[in-house]
């Protein structure tokens, strides 16, 4: 684990017991493994991750001639593209490589910790708990599972340090014995081959190197007699031009091949620093205001450690001093030139600030605390562990929020799969989607864990009309795509992030008055279009395209069905899970599929219609989940069933809403709407109390209706509620003077996917309209459809016709202001 031995025993004279000096840092380095693999693999790539993946598919001499024009030195990417030859391109195989450093970087923070903290007599504790708060770090476990270069520059700037202190360790030891051992050389040989390392990863490496220069002569400065000065600086010396020629190389490779530009925009020093505090002690990077009280801990923390350490003189050690030096002009440095890197300028790139940037030298903020720890532990022991275990709780109530929304979204593999199963020699594929292409090639251009196709499957060729951010233009769009019509007949459109680059759809356009559209399919905000001079409907490839499950088996009258496709199993709210059946022969009546929980209900069903005639042909169900569609697993379910069974297999909706827990309805009701849908009751409060102490202007109402369905839905409705007065309210036009509007459970389970038989708690938080006068108020809701306003009929429990909305019994009393 130790990456060097404790070079002397503690001041206080007390060793650690063997099992707590080697099963600490391993029980945290397991932890930190632990958390850096779980859910590794369960989000999609975004676009930085997919353009490394794209880089290194071009090959090493390819990816390395990109970068030479990028804004990113290689050694990233060259390791990258070692790893996928060995481990593949699915989502957790890539990006165990960042979690492989992030693991490293905790063993490197450990051994850091230690060597400074051997002053303080608590060696362990400082390397420990810097340890411990690093592998539990939200942020520092965020960018573990992200495919991006940061987390590998933190580790070798982190190791840099380490090796400079060891170097300078190493020649007081040999200027105090007047020996010139080689081997007090070899920290400093490695100490530059790490930082020329740490400088091909990210060019903002450069602090670490500012540091080690700054504390080097801060060294040979305050040296008295135990620090051969001259020999030092010399060796140094020739350390750094090492350093500079290996980026020297690199530069004079990419120099004239940089591009420059700029996306930065105005940032307040002040909303930097509180952005960089933040990240640093939660790892939250939004609405960073909400989490100001959780800046107080550390400040505290750092605070008493730095008072202390003026008392006691704790870095009396020069490896001590030489450590907090390096540790507190990282955080310093990296902060200024961080902020500056960031303001308008002509040369080279100028970024917008991003949280990534603080990464690399977030560390020294960890060591930093378990330094100040140390020395309160040293002075009021029960509140320096009482400190430490506060430290450590903070870091736990934010850690989890790095997991909560980690899951992967079925946007582009169904797409994929919707053009390679129907693609005809002579295809091509249009990208319109601006500079984002490389997150369509991954999945496209993907095999194995990315897609579950075969890499030699055959594919049309890809093409786009720019891969530029700018928008498109006409001239643009008619000049790119009259080239590819004469060379292609059927042209799949695939529009991904199409609002960014073309958001008057020119190219859907151009396609459309010269072709016929012979198939449509939307997937969220993207979209895939076929256009076919004959206007024909496409068919299954026979160009070997495989399904996804086999089924091979008769199924309806006259169908064969070839298989079915669904690329995830697991799906949160608002994604759509995307059912393919894959025919050989269509059948001659419409066939369901179904989604059914465990207890057999029935959540959902889609139709797949006959055909004509029997075709080779595919046919996409959609199946949206809301936000508060029950979670569970669901089986699906084909009728009429094939020859295998009806059930075809199964999903698992996750991480969804559930619906207010209530009690039965404080006034109890039992009247239809429609023919099918109860209103049993419902219950009416105000959100300060209770709704018999009225309610004041400007005040929401919260009222629960409680609905059940005595037959499926098969259609969506949305609610109405309203708070009529007997006063005309200038705003509405008419008595209301409150209203909300939505489909059941804020839009988070529509009516469609009721369970029957089952009551819905759907709860609308009503304003109540700031001018209000006072007086006796009355609630009416009903439901009525989107698309023309249509109101469900309401009869009673008599089966009387009673109008079209239903008008609540307990008043509400709007109190003077």
């Amino acid at each position: 684990m130790t990456l060097d031995a404790e070079p002397r025993p503690p001041a206080s004279g007390r060793g650690w017991p063997w099992g707590a000096r080697w099963g600490l840092p391993s029980g945290i380095l397991l932890l930190a493994f632990a958390l850096r693999l779980w859910r590794l693999g369960d989000a999609d790539l975004w676009w930085d991750e997919a353009l490394a993946v794209w880089a290194v598919r071009k090959g090493l001499a390819g990816v390395t001639l990109w970068t030479a024009s990028d804004v990113h030195p290689p050694l990233f990417f060259w390791l990258l593209w070692l790893w996928t030859r060995l481990v593949g391109e699915g989502e957790f195989a890539l990006r165990s490589l960042s979690a492989a450093y992030g693991v490293l970087t905790v063993a490197v923070v450990y051994s850091l910790g230690r060597l400074i903290g051997r002053a303080t007599g608590h060696a362990q504790l400082v390397g420990g708990l810097a340890a411990l708060l690093t592998a539990l770090a939200r942020f520092h476990v965020w960018w573990s599972q992200e495919l991006r270069m940061y987390v590998l520059a933190g580790l070798l700037g982190a190791l840099s340090l380490y090796l400079l202190l060891r170097w300078l360790d190493a020649e007081r030891t040999a200027g105090r014995t007047l020996s010139g051992s080689p081997s007090a050389t070899v920290p400093l040989i490695l100490c530059a081959l790490v930082s020329a390392a740490a400088l091909y990863t990210v060019f903002l490496s450069a602090i670490f190197l500012i540091v080690q220069n700054l504390v080097v002569a801060y060294a040979l400065l305050q040296a008295h007699g135990d620090i051969q000065r001259g020999r030092v600086l010399l060796k140094w010396l020739v350390a750094q031009a090492a350093v500079a020629i290996a980026l020297a190389l690199w530069l004079w490779l990419a120099w004239g091949r940089m591009r420059t530009w700029s996306v930065s925009e105005p940032l307040s020093l002040t909303f930097f620093l509180r952005l960089y505090a933040t990240l640093l002690t939660t790892g939250v990077s939004v609405d960073i205001g909400r989490y100001t009280w959780a800046l107080v801990p550390p400040a505290v923390v750092l605070v008493l450690g730095a008072w202390q350490s003026l008392r006691s003189n704790s870095c009396r050690d020069s490896v001590a001093r030489h450590g907090m030096l390096a540790l507190l002009l990282t955080l310093l440095v990296s902060a200024v030139l961080v902020y500056l890197s960031t303001m308008p300028r002509a040369l080279f790139y100028t970024p917008r600030i991003e949280a990534r940037y603080f990464l690399p030298f977030a560390p020294a903020f960890w060591l930093l605390l378990g330094w100040s720890v140390a020395l309160i532990v040293a002075r009021w022991r029960v509140a320096g562990w009482a400190c430490g275990a506060a430290l450590v709780v903070l870091s736990l109530v934010f850690l989890p929020g790095h997991y909560e929304d980690r899951y992967r979204r079925d946007t582009l593999r169904t797409m994929v799969r919707a053009i390679l199963s129907q693609a005809e020699a002579g295809d091509a594929v249009l990208l319109d989607s601006g500079g984002r292409y490389p997150l369509f090639l991954y999945y496209y251009e993907g095999s194995g864990g990315s897609t579950g196709l075969s890499k030699d499957l055959w594919r049309p060729p890809m093409l786009t009309v720019s891969q530029s951010e700018d928008r498109l233009t006409p001239e643009a769009v008619d000049a790119a795509l009259s080239r590819i019509a004469e060379s292609h007949g059927r042209i799949w459109l695939a529009e991904v992030d199409v609002q960014q680059t073309d958001p008057e759809r020119l190219v859907a356009r151009w396609l459309a008055e010269r072709y016929d559209k012979a198939l449509a399919l939307g997937y969220g905000a993207n979209a895939l279009r076929l256009y076919d001079p004959d206007g024909s409907p496409p068919a299954l490839s026979d160009l070997g395209y495989a399904p996804q499950h086999r089924v091979d088996a008769p199924a309806g009258t006259g169908g064969y069905l070839l298989g079915w496709e669904l690329p995830l199993s697991v799906y949160p709210p608002e994604s759509t899970a995307y059912v393919t059946l894959l025919w050989e022969r269509l059948p001659q009546e419409a066939v369901t599929v179904a989604l059914r929980n465990a207890e057999g209900q029935l959540l959902a069903t889609r139709r797949a219609e006959p055909a004509m005639e029997p075709a080779r042909q595919r046919q996409q169900l959609d199946f949206p989940i809301h936000a508060s569609t029950p979670a569970g697993q669901y089986a699906i379910i084909l009728s009429p069933a094939p020859a295998t069974g009806e059930r075809l297999g199964s999903l698992r909706i996750v991480g969804t809403r559930p619906l207010p827990k209530a009690g039965a309805p404080v006034v109890a009701l039992g009247v239809y709407l429609g023919e099918d849908v109860i209103l049993e009751g419902y219950s009416v409060r105000a959100e300060r109390g209770p709704i018999e102490r009225g309610v004041w202007p400007g005040e929401r109402l919260v009222l629960d209706l409680h609905w059940r369905a005595e037959r499926k839905l098969q259609r969506d409705y949305t609610v109405f509620t309203h708070l009529l007065g007997t006063a005309h309210n200038p705003r509405t036009q008419g008595p209301v003077w409150g209203q909300h509007d939505s489909q059941p459970a804020d839009g988070g389970w529509p009516t469609s996917q009721w369970f029957v038989g089952q009551t819905v708690v759907d709860r609308h938080v009503i304003p109540v309209d700031a001018g209000a006068p006072p007086g006796a108020y009355r609630l009416e809701v009903g439901m009525y459809t989107w698309e023309d306003g249509q109101r469900l009929g309401v009869t009673n429990q008599a089966g009387v016709a009673i109008g079209d909305h239903v008008l609540l019994e307990m008043p509400v009393e709007v109190r003077e202001p």
